[in-house]
């Protein structure tokens, strides 16, 4: 496990690689309703610096790079929630002044019942996952 963590370390530091967790609203019955988070990775292509533009070559291997992080930090286990890795968007993300990103985004929400509010359960996975990202050096932040 250690070799996989390094590995998993270094490509976190070659995309520096961060989190945002974000809620996810739907409306139900007029009502908007919690139902879970987006959890989502961001990384450039190497060290904060992004080459990509016209021209250049697509974020797929970062994409990619990013999918390997993701499988390795959710819960293993069958629970009420699940999980739900968003496809590849093929976009460029960028923050204030920050570099090009590409995101990959984790849906966490309940298995049945999709419209009920977060419980225990999603509130647990999160954390569980944001545990994981912290214990290979990957800093975060949850919005609101």
């Amino acid at each position: 496990m250690s070799n996989l963590n390094d590995e998993l370390k270094s490509i976190a530091q070659k995309h520096t690689v961060r989190y945002e967790v974000w809620p996810h609203w739907e409306i139900h019955d007029d009502t908007r309703v919690m139902v879970g988070f987006n959890l989502e990775l961001l990384g450039t292509y190497e060290q904060g610096h992004s080459p990509l533009g016209p021209g250049a070559q697509s974020g797929g291997q970062t994409y990619e790079d990013l999918k390997r992080i993701a499988f390795e930090i959710l819960p293993k286990e069958v629970r009420p929630s699940y999980y739900e890795i968003e496809p590849f968007d093929h976009a460029l993300h960028v923050e204030g002044r920050g570099p090009n990103e590409v995101v990959l985004v984790i849906r966490i929400q309940h298995r049945a019942e999709f419209f009920s509010p977060i419980d225990a359960c999603e509130n647990r996975c999160l954390a569980e996952m944001e545990g994981n990202l912290k214990a290979l050096g990957i800093a975060g932040r949850r919005r609101h």
